[in-house]
């Protein structure tokens, strides 16, 4: 069924580590995050992305609430909690807001799930590398790396990101490129300066890199949040 219009969408992450990662890494101010009660549990999700006029949400089950959540990442190791304190320095923290009540449109679609980012207005790259200077890109204008959302279908693994090209806000198409595998790294390294030597890392902080972070989304027959299929 067709979204109405300004009807916001809702895509479901691996994890909740991969939610933190979205909202905190490499951000100047970490994102907050909006904890939604669904079913007994809490559907966490960040608002990162807009395609027209419908904001796009990705979220992450979570079988508790707090004050934030908690990021860091060192060496090559990530961590993430909940926490109900924002006092030591060597994190980042996003705010949780606990939503009391949200408008029916946004609870049915979220119950609903939703279908592949691909659906929406997309186009595919060639390779990753252009795929990095896109991304790159938005670092002129969003002071922080667009998010690159890994994806897997029936037709294999995409790496994807949202950029908008022009004067108007928002960022209305998504960019994509097709990938062989899941590359199991959190991070990908890239200098503008050499396009050709790009790889995938877990170790960020090289001076004069950049790094964009992978977000995973969950695999389309796990879209929905549980407890869902009973509902219209």
């Amino acid at each position: 069924m067709p979204r109405g219009k300004g009807e916001p969408i809702f895509r479901k992450l691996q994890s909740v580590k991969e939610l933190a990662r979205l909202a905190c890494a490499f951000e100047r101010v970490p994102r907050p995050t909006f904890g939604i009660l669904v079913d007994g549990k809490y559907a966490l999700s960040v608002h990162s992305e807009q395609l027209g006029e419908s904001p796009v949400f990705f979220y992450a089950i979570s079988e508790k609430i707090d004050q934030f959540l908690k990021y860091k990442l060192e060496d090559e190791v990530e961590e993430v909690t909940l926490s109900s304190e924002a006092t030591d320095a060597r994190y980042l923290y996003s705010p949780i807001l606990s939503i009391k009540s949200v408008p029916e449109g946004y609870m049915k679609s979220l119950m609903r799930g939703g279908s592949s980012l691909l659906q929406n207005i997309s186009m595919e790259l060639s390779d990753v590398v252009s795929l990095l200077k896109l991304s790159s890109y938005r670092v002129l204008v969003d002071e922080s790396p667009a998010p690159l959302y890994l994806m897997k279908d029936r037709d294999g693994y995409k790496l994807g990101a949202y950029v908008h090209i022009g004067d108007s806000d928002g960022s209305d198409i998504l960019f994509f490129a097709k990938i062989e595998a899941d590359p199991r790294k959190d991070f990908v390294r890239y200098d503008p300066q050499r396009p050709s030597e790009w790889s995938y890392t877990n170790r960020t902080g090289e001076h004069g890199t950049y790094y964009a972070k992978i977000v995973r989304l969950a695999d389309s027959s796990d879209e929905e949040p549980e407890g869902s299929g009973d509902r219209e």
